[in-house]
């Protein structure tokens, strides 16, 4: 009986424990290997989608000219070189450009180029608002200072300057990038802030009773169990999940059966 025990403990540890891990991932956008899908579009925006990421950009579609039918204005800067953005002249919408996840899931923005489009003078600059669940968690925008004329270029990362820095822009799932001039961005690195997935632990707490732990940052995981892998099954464990400090605790009596056991979300 001990010797299936025991089998029974190292094959669960090893289902769980040998499991690849998650790391973050950052994604430099522009670049001729990164394709564009259009999602959505609309008089004054569209929405598009590369690498996983969601891109809404102002449009003036509805300038006139002059005339009695809207040609709308002309585009100066295309993708893969970057991305731009218009003050749409029949509202009072700034330039706007809004970058999101496609799953909805939290990232970094941690650096970005962008080109005037248009001469903004002195005193003129980007905000940048970020959104967590739709709400903006910050009493004001970041500001990065872009006080200059037509064609300039301004880079700004986590580094400390007090014209601009990224460093604040970190876990939230949306950005939006605004100007009060038409503007593109040239450059911007995005990183996908994903966790390692969270770790089962496994303790004997006496004979016949074992207790399977997790951390409880990861409460919204579901324990499952199988007989054996590869498994075609995986069978929800009803057991009551209890919270003991900062995990999750399940305990369950040691049937002297193989079993494996992970996690799922």
């Amino acid at each position: 009986m001990k010797h299936r025990k025991h089998l029974f403990v190292a094959a669960a540890v090893c289902a769980f424990a040998c499991a690849p891990t998650a790391e973050a991932v950052t994604t430099l956008f522009f670049n001729s290997s990164q394709t564009t899908n259009l999602v959505s579009t609309n008089a004054t925006s569209d929405t598009i989608s590369s690498e996983g990421y969601l891109f809404t950009y102002t449009r003036d579609k509805l300038f006139t000219g002059g005339t009695t039918n809207p040609p709308g204005r002309y585009v100066r800067i295309f993708w893969p070189a970057g991305l731009e953005a218009q003050y749409v002249t029949t509202t009072t919408n700034k330039a706007q450009i809004t970058v999101r996840r496609m799953d909805g899931a939290v990232f970094d923005l941690t650096a970005f180029t962008a080109k005037l489009l248009a001469n903004a003078g002195a005193g003129r600059a980007i905000e940048i608002v970020p959104l967590l669940n739709g709400q903006e968690p910050l009493n004001d925008p970041l500001f990065f200072d872009v006080s200059g004329n037509y064609g300039m270029e301004f880079s700004y990362d986590t580094s400390p300057n007090y014209l601009g820095t990224t460093a604040a822009l970190t876990n939230y799932d949306a950005y939006v990038i605004n100007l009060t001039l038409d503007y593109a961005l040239m450059s911007l690195t995005v990183v996908d802030a994903s966790i390692p997935p969270p770790i089962l632990a496994m303790s004997q707490v006496n004979v016949g009773l074992l207790e399977i732990s997790w951390p409880v940052d990861a409460i919204d995981y579901t324990l499952e169990s199988a007989t054996n892998l590869p498994a075609t099954v995986w069978n929800p464990v009803t057991n009551t999940v209890v919270i003991n400090g900062d995990r999750c605790t399940v305990q369950m009596e040691s049937s002297g059966s193989q079993m494996m056991y992970r996690l799922r979300k």
